[in-house]
């Protein structure tokens, strides 16, 4: 596994997947044929209906494999931000009614849930954590029938808590509410599955546990529920696609103003031309995980994460996240903190400090590509330094 990263080689040990993850060799080869075949200008590389099978359709044929869904619901993003904006774009809401969401959230959360909610007259209620943590009672107090979405994180960027996400879906659709996930720190990880966590969107970035880092790659899953009443604007791409389009290009007769029907699935979503070079570096790492199999995946990952928590527990450390990513608070100077963190990347243990509204720790996140001897590399060398 490890020799299908030659990032590796550049460090003692790389523990900073919720960063940026580590790109497998195997993603070389099928860039690198796509790009051939453009620059040769190989038959078919202009045609929507050839171009379609042979790349799209199979990194949405292995995202919807790792999300035990249908491709159908599935479609492809330019890393996270994209995808939410587009969900959200589709949707119409109310005006005067609330968009909820979570106090440590990604800064690309609050940018766009604020700017949306400004856009469509919403109020933004932002729940509070407690000691870097959420409870569940209190979305239940925030959730009402005046909540238009609820836009969060499957896994807390900072802290690495699980979000009880299936449970806020149960509480937000009780209430007619959308539920918008962020999955860019868990999917790949852990097992999602976003029917049987009931949420009506989730969409993950390709460059942290999907294995695809600076690609522009991402996924979108969208449920029965928000493909039949999005209403996204429509261009020529997400329209149901005349057969065949090369028939269509040279049709004497058809009215340019008469526009097609928009398609059903989640392509309906789609901006224009679909990024195949992003869909081809994707499919390779999705195959990756796949052939894995994420719940082995899921279990080694945890496996190592509790590895981390002992030590620091052990050593009277505050330890914060139930996921593969753990914060350790270590309750010590933050200049302090800051220099550890340092010296341990000039060490090539790499590592990441992270905090937002008071708290701050530092952040061990490992991935498919680490082992127990990464994380003994870890202890050994924050010992040197605490």
């Amino acid at each position: 596994m490890r020799e299908l990263f030659p990032g590796l080689r550049r460090f003692r040990a790389y523990l900073n997947t919720a960063g940026l993850g580590l790109l497998p060799i195997t993603v070389l080869k099928e860039v690198t044929e796509f790009l051939l075949d453009v620059i040769k200008y190989k038959e078919g590389i202009n045609a929507v209906e050839i171009l379609d099978p042979m790349y799209l359709e199979p990194v949405l044929s292995e995202a919807a494999k790792l999300m035990r869904t249908r491709s159908r619901n599935v479609g492809l993003s330019i890393q996270t931000t994209d995808g939410l904006k587009r969900a959200l774009l589709a949707l119409e809401p109310k005006k005067n009614m609330k968009i909820i969401s979570f106090d440590l959230e990604f800064p690309t959360i609050s940018a766009v849930v604020k700017s949306y909610a400004e856009k469509h007259n919403l109020k933004v209620e932002v729940i509070e954590s407690k000691n870097g943590l959420y409870d569940i009672s209190d979305v239940e107090k925030a959730i009402d029938d005046e909540t238009f979405a609820v836009v969060f994180s499957d896994v807390q960027w900072i802290t690495g808590q699980q979000m009880p996400t299936k449970e806020i879906s149960e509480i937000a659709h009780e209430h007619g509410a959308w539920v918008i996930v962020d999955a860019v720190q868990s999917l790949g990880a852990l097992q999602v599955y976003p029917e049987k966590l009931g949420v009506d969107v989730l969409v993950a970035g390709g460059e942290k546990w999907l294995l695809n880092p600076n690609m522009g790659s991402g996924i979108m899953y969208l449920s029965d529920r928000f493909l039949e009443e999005a209403k996204p604007i429509i261009g020529l791409l997400n329209t149901e696609p005349p057969v065949p389009w090369s028939d269509w290009w040279g049709d004497k007769d058809k009215d340019l103003w008469d526009i097609l029907p928009v398609r059903g699935d989640a392509r309906k979503l789609d901006p224009g031309t679909p990024a195949y070079l992003s869909a081809v570096a994707l499919k390779p790492s999705l195959e990756l995980i796949n052939d894995v199999g994420i719940k082995k995946i899921e279990k080694e990952d945890l496996k190592l994460a509790e590895m981390v928590r002992e030590w620091a527990l052990e050593k009277g450390f505050n330890v914060l996240g139930d996921s593969q990513i753990t914060l350790i608070v270590t309750g010590i100077e933050f200049e302090r903190e800051k220099e550890i963190v340092r010296k341990l990347n000039e060490m090539g243990i790499i590592v990441s400090q992270r905090g937002a509204k008071g708290i701050h720790g530092i952040r061990v996140s490992p991935h498919l590509y680490n082992t127990k001897e990464d994380i003994e590399k870890f202890i050994e060398g924050i010992e040197r330094f605490l």
